[in-house]
Formats: C-alpha cells, sequence, structure tokens
C-alpha cells in the first residue's frame, strides 16, 4: 500500500499542479484581454436623439430617416438603443430652458442653445461646426440652392426676370448675392414663388432642393443649375452628453451618420451627402449639385436672432447695399 502511495504521489502531484496553472490562467484572462473588452465595450442603454428641422428638406421626414439609421445602428451594437424625438426649434429651446438636453442633437444654423449643448469631440474640424477652435458639430448631410428655368439658359437672370423663393430657414438672398447676382429680385414664400414661376410670369426662380421635387412631383421639366458660391442648408450633429460611455456611443451614431452606408442613401430624403454619392446620373439635378462643394457657408451655431440680422444683411447686398455687403461677408465661413 505505501509503495502504491509513493508511486501515485507523482501523478497526483502533476494533476495538482495542472489544475493550479489551469485556475490561474482562467483567473488571469480578463486581466490578459482587459484592453480588448474595454475597447469593444459598448454603453447599453437609451441614447436620446432630437432632430430639428432648421430649414425645408428634399422629401420626407429627416427624422424617420434617423430612426431607419437607428435600427440599423442598434443592430450592430447591442445594448443600445436610441430614440429619435422631433423637435421644432421653439419645443427644443423650451426643453432646454429647463435643463433638458439630448445626447445627440441634430440641427440647423438658428437653433439658439445650441453652443449651450455641443461638446468637442475627437472628430475632423469643419469650419461651421467649431466653437472657440474646437470641433462640436460636423454635417451629416446639405442641402443646395438651384436656379430653374423652363426655356431659359442662365445667361440673362436678372431682377426683372428672376423671383426668388424664401424657404423657411434659408437664406436665398445670400445665396443670389454670393454667386455674383444684384439688382431688386422678387422675394415670395417657397410656394407662392413655385406658383407664379409655373405661371409662366417669370423666366427664372431661384429655389432650393426641395423645389427640385415639386417640379417632379408635378411633373414638370425644368432645367436647374445648382448654385455654388453660397449654402448655409446644413444639417449638423452634435453630442450632447458629458458621461463617458454615453459619450462614446453617440459619438459611435454620429460616425456612422457619416459613413458610406448613410451617405449612400441620403436620397431616401432627397438631401445631399457631404462625402461620397447618393445620386446617379438619372437624377440629373441632384447629380450635378453632389459634384459641387458650396464655397461659403455660416457658422452652425448662430442664434435664430443673428440669423435674420444676416437675412437683412444679405437683401441689402442683393440690391447693391454696400454696408449690408460688408455685414454679410463678415459671417461668412470657407465650406470645407
Amino acid at each position: 500500500m505505501k509503495k502504491f502511495l509513493r508511486r501515485a504521489r507523482v501523478p497526483v502531484l502533476c494533476v495538482l499542479l495542472a489544475a493550479v496553472v489551469l485556475l490561474c490562467a482562467v483567473a488571469a484572462y480578463p486581466a490578459l484581454c482587459g484592453r480588448e473588452t474595454a475597447e469593444n465595450a459598448s454603453y447599453s442603454g437609451i441614447l436620446r436623439v432630437w432632430q430639428i428641422d432648421s430649414f425645408e428638406g428634399g422629401t420626407g421626414s429627416r427624422a424617420a430617416f434617423l430612426t431607419a439609421c437607428a435600427r440599423s445602428f442598434e443592430s450592430e451594437n447591442q445594448g443600445v438603443k436610441l430614440l429619435v424625438t422631433y423637435h421644432t426649434a421653439e419645443s427644443a429651446a423650451n426643453a432646454a430652458a429647463g435643463g433638458e438636453y439630448p445626447d445627440i442633437l441634430s440641427f440647423g444654423a438658428g437653433t439658439d442653445f445650441a453652443a449651450d449643448a455641443a461638446l468637442p469631440q475627437a472628430w475632423e474640424k469643419f469650419a461651421a461646426g467649431l466653437l472657440g477652435g474646437e470641433a462640436c458639430a460636423v454635417p451629416w448631410c446639405r442641402g443646395q440652392y438651384f436656379l430653374f428655368t423652363v426655356e431659359g439658359d442662365f445667361s440673362d437672370v436678372s431682377g426683372g426676370n428672376t423671383v426668388i423663393s424664401q424657404g423657411k430657414g434659408a437664406n436665398p438672398a445670400a445665396a443670389a448675392y454670393a454667386e455674383g447676382l444684384t439688382g431688386e429680385y422678387t422675394v415670395l414664400d417657397s410656394l407662392a414663388a413655385y406658383t407664379a414661376f409655373l405661371r409662366g410670369e417669370y423666366v427664372y426662380m431661384l429655389g432650393s432642393q426641395r423645389d427640385v421635387y415639386r417640379f417632379a412631383a408635378r411633373d414638370v421639366a425644368v432645367r436647374a443649375q445648382p448654385m455654388t458660391g453660397f449654402c448655409d442648408l446644413w444639417q449638423y450633429a452634435a453630442v450632447c452628453t458629458r458621461e463617458e460611455d454615453r459619450a462614446d456611443a453617440a459619438l459611435g451614431f454620429v460616425r456612422y451618420l457619416l459613413s458610406e452606408e448613410v451617405q449612400s442613401s441620403l436620397w431616401r430624403i432627397g438631401m445631399l451627402p457631404v462625402s461620397g454619392s447618393a445620386y446617379e446620373q438619372g437624377a440629373e439635378s441632384m447629380y450635378a449639385a453632389q459634384q459641387e462643394t458650396p464655397q461659403k457657408t455660416v457658422s452652425a451655431f448662430l442664434t435664430s436672432q443673428t440669423v435674420k440680422l444676416l437675412r437683412e444683411s444679405a437683401a441689402s447686398a442683393l440690391n447693391g447695399d454696400e454696408s449690408g455687403a460688408k455685414n454679410l461677408e463678415k459671417y461668412l465661413l470657407e465650406a470645407l
């Protein structure tokens, strides 16, 4: 019996030693993999996204589009849920005044509380999205100003034969001025301008991407020339939460909006990409517009009052007023 025990001692010790080594390895595994686990960890919870339509879009709902993007993002990031809420500028401002902010804000110029809500992030700097030199917002889609005509060739655009369509949140006078146009132009609200143009009262109409889809809905054949001097029709995204894990997840969603997958699908809402391509040559007007980068824009963080003053300055500049032109120039930034 003693001989048997002596013979068994070595194998038993080997088994015990192997067990100890295995237990140590299991215990050490999280520490060994800690860096990879941390890098792959995702926030688990709800992220609040506010969509504010600061200007007329193309077609369809930007809030619905963001919701569809949110579902795709959630499928790749288990545990993250995004709640997209449509707000008017007024309802969002009221909520912000009560201390309520989203995790992600989708907005345009003239959103009064945006400068207080948006936080610096590690993404590429876009001049209009800077606050104090720090990158606080990036555009994820944009519109465009166009000149439309049925029979003209765009060589004789003047105040006498052109109507300017004043859409919600737009500054078409600034676009006209930046294109080198001056004179006494008739400015009408978007529906009235569209109707007058269709009645043949004007050879040209200065409008936006929204009018591309108005004409298409009426099956009206028009030629459209993109205006590339100025565009303030940018939809921005900003991260507004200071909680690190929430901010990381929010930043991930914004980066997803800038991905090829999302940018190439912006045709669904009639908006233009900020990178890549969303339109084929068959969609002539929007295809041409996506090839052109607007030269000038304004800060994403202008207040509604400043936007109003800017619009007045642009109207004066368009009519040839030098002081109006100087005031307008103060606000212009390089777009990209």
